[in-house]
């Protein structure tokens, strides 16, 4: 199993943020990104020329990609 993995019903996903800096005065972004996929979850994905940050976070800070979790997640 993946370090920082984190499990929504039967998917698996990592918290990654975009590759290059945050906006001035913001905290980076992390978003529900599958492994070796370059979409997320909330549909957000980084530019042509770039990709996800590494090493992933232990939580995902993205608001659409915690909502799309909770619908992922067993009642």
């Amino acid at each position: 199993m993946l370090q920082n993995a984190i499990l929504a019903g039967d998917r698996t996903f990592v918290a990654l943020r975009k590759a290059g800096r945050p906006r001035a005065g913001t905290d980076p972004l992390y978003h529900a990104v599958t492994p070796y996929c370059r979409m997320a979850l909330c549909a957000a994905e980084p530019g042509a020329g770039s990709g996800w940050a590494e090493p992933p976070s232990q939580r995902v800070t993205c608001p659409a990609c915690l909502k799309r979790l909770a619908r992922l997640a067993p009642s």
